[in-house]
């Protein structure tokens, strides 16, 4: 499956702009019918695009029928592609993914430091010094699918509880999808990638942990469905300088020991290299949950700036 058509690229604005190129009949048709055509699920197809000399990885998205091209604007701008601009797109096909099922029984195993002793005692405290924490993209996929598991709500939500698109839902969503959607948008296994969306952290070699830390805006939901970050403020969501940390993964068998605290100081750290005006988080006060805890946050040298509810606080750092 190597296809190349021409097309003209659009615009989906919504609380953040997307930029689609959608594939024509015919070729969504061979997509369809070739062997290469093997989705990750959900009707979504990874492959590799190239636009003149820039190739990247990604997944093409159904739509009425047929597919879509996403257009990342790590890739787009440097082009200096807009929409209303035609372009001329190449398809290469990828490996077809294995099933969940089949990686997992064909992957080495990997020495685990265990993060429970004997007799029950939970492992030590970790250290910053003793986490090796690098941006998703330099990660490989398998490292963020072993954080997530396969089981328990990271493992149906894959980070994309804030990334949803107006009229799509849980009900119409599956887990393969949206960790298809997820490794899009870290670029995984791609360290040469300028974008990512997250950062993973790493215990002896082990991957234990994941921080969700981008631009606000890159957030649809967030801005769109989620009152707390704006309740008694006077804050542009489209913003796109000031970034958020909305989800924060331990590793099953490493929680409680400390990850998600260096992860949170690793963001501010992130943030402020990647050229963010400001960085905020949405904590809660009474539980802990991938949002992480006030805590946490202030340890990263964040602030209270609001407290929505007896329960929510927004938390903030300027740069």
């Amino acid at each position: 499956m190597d296809l190349e058509f021409s097309g003209e690229i659009w615009e989906w604005r919504g609380p953040a702009p997307y930029h689609f190129v959608t594939v024509p009949e015919g070729e969504s048709l061979s997509l369809r019918e070739s062997p290469a055509g093997e989705s990750y699920g959900w009707g979504m197809l990874p492959v590799r695009v190239r636009i003149g000399s820039t190739e990247w990885s990604t997944s093409l998205w159904p739509k009425d029928g047929g597919y879509v091209v996403p257009l990342k604007d790590a890739v787009r701008k440097p082009l200096r592609l807009g929409p209303g601009d035609t372009v001329t797109i190449q398809l290469i096909a990828v490996d077809q993914p294995a099933s969940r099922r089949q990686r997992k029984a064909e992957a080495p195993r990997r020495p685990t430091t265990p993060a429970v002793r004997p007799g029950g005692r939970r492992g030590p405290q970790v250290s910053d010094d003793q986490l090796t924490i690098v941006p998703a993209n330099e990660a490989p996929w398998q490292d963020l699918e072993a954080i997530f598991g396969s089981s328990g709500d990271p493992s149906r939500c894959w980070c994309q509880r804030f990334k949803m698109l107006p009229g799509e839902t849980w009900a119409s969503m599956g887990p393969e999808q949206l960790a298809a959607r997820l490794r899009d948008q870290t670029a995984s296994g791609h360290p040469d990638s300028k974008a990512t969306s997250g950062l993973v952290a790493y215990l002896e070699g082990e991957p234990v942990g994941w921080c969700s830390v981008d631009p606000r805006s890159a957030n649809p939901r967030l801005l769109r469905n989620v009152p707390v970050p704006w309740v008694g403020r006077n804050e542009d969501k489209y913003d796109n300088s000031v970034w958020a940390v909305t989800c924060l993964v331990t590793r099953a068998g490493f929680r409680r020991r400390g990850v998600s605290r260096s992860l949170a100081r690793a963001a501010v750290d992130f943030a402020r290299r990647r050229g963010a005006r400001a960085l905020e988080a949405y904590p809660h006060l009474t539980e802990h949950s991938h949002l992480g805890t006030a805590a946490m946050f202030a340890a990263a040298g964040m602030v209270e700036v609001s407290r929505p509810t007896k329960n929510r606080v927004v938390m903030r750092i300027d740069f």
